[in-house]
């Protein structure tokens, strides 16, 4: 349930939501302390020596200042901040901002948040998928205000996913969007703001404004592939990143994607892969306990296409400029 913070510096319209959880549930999953949208003034500042658990700031408005590791950083309006629990930070607003927030732990949350960090070079990310990543966390935002009985399930899936996206900062699938159209730059766009959920030709087409028969061409003259294509190896992509990351389930990986059963998304990932996603798992599991399994970022993934769907790439360079929230205005569509 939300309820109002009150903080130094906190304005009243802010919320935030604590979680108790099972201790099965968390030695299994990544699960939420608690989580928020705060609206914060001048006077808001908070400094520790360390953190219990990392903690993900997502900027919707307004900038803030953070120190860490010596380094003072500008957290500007649509930037992700990653924290973890070992370091001391400092972080504060010289003006006025708004940001979403949650604090996470769960099984193996140390390593992959030191990778995250490792692999952008700092704590303050600026990715093409940032109004996905918002779309992610309002979802589960409105769950809360709803009460949903699963919400467990649900903010676990949240870390997954906004994690997973973080990872695919390393440009897993970015790539220069002037390689490509208008038309079919801004239906890539869509296709990995949306790829949990159920796009239709027709949609997409709605949105771009063309023809199903000329945009179809057109997309494929381009990337390759046909839409239907291009969406189901984006989605293909992000299950392998979860099956590798998380101990999340297969039914939980098939439910985030927008599949409509587990034997539909199973279908899907051995039709790309000529494995099931179990055995995939189970594959880098034996790699990892025999020592043989590499760390796979971008330029492993680029020397074997085959640990990822194959896919064009485009880099969405000011999608995230007009995002706007609100956790009661954004409406998710039922997922594919």
């Amino acid at each position: 349930m939300l309820i109002a913070w009150n903080e130094k510096g906190v304005c009243k319209d802010s919320t935030i939501s604590f979680f108790a959880h099972s201790n099965t549930f968390k030695q299994y999953y990544y699960y939420v302390y608690n989580c928020g949208s705060f609206r914060v003034t001048s006077e808001y500042e908070i400094n520790r020596e360390a953190g219990f658990c990392p903690l993900l700031m997502i900027v919707m408005d307004g900038s803030l200042k953070l120190e860490y590791e010596k380094e003072i950083y500008s957290v500007s309006s649509s930037e992700i901040v990653l924290l973890d629990q070992y370091h001391p930070h400092h972080y504060w607003c010289e003006d006025s901002c708004s940001f979403l927030f949650f604090h996470f732990n769960g099984k193996d949350t140390s390593s992959l948040v030191k990778h995250l960090l490792e692999v952008n070079g700092s704590p303050v990310f600026s990715c093409p998928q940032f109004g996905q990543i918002v779309e992610t966390f309002s979802q589960t935002y409105r769950t809360l205000i709803y009460h949903n009985l699963k919400v467990e399930r649900e903010l676990s899936i949240m870390v997954y996913e906004i994690l997973c996206q973080l990872e695919n900062n390393e440009q897993m699938y970015v790539h220069n969007i002037e390689h490509y159209s208008k038309s079919v730059g801004q239906a890539i766009s869509y296709f990995q703001q949306h790829v949990h959920e159920n796009v239709t030709l027709t949609e997409i087409c709605d949105v771009v404004h063309l023809s199903p028969y000329y945009f179809t061409r057109l997309f494929k003259k381009e990337t390759g592939y046909t839409p239907v294509s291009y969406l189901s190896n984006l989605k293909i992509s992000l299950a392998k990143l979860m099956l590798r990351t998380t101990n999340i389930t297969i039914t939980q990986i098939a439910d985030s994607l927008g599949y409509s059963s587990d034997a539909s998304f199973i279908n899907a990932f051995k039709l790309r892969t000529q494995t099931t996603p179990a055995a995939y798992r189970n594959r880098l599991k034996a790699e990892e306990r025999s020592g043989s399994m590499e760390t796979h970022n971008a330029q492993t993934i680029e020397n074997n296409p085959s640990l990822t769907a194959v896919q064009p790439s485009v880099e969405l360079e000011d999608s995230a400029k007009s995002v706007s929230w609100s956790p009661l205005k954004t409406k998710r569509e039922k997922t594919m």
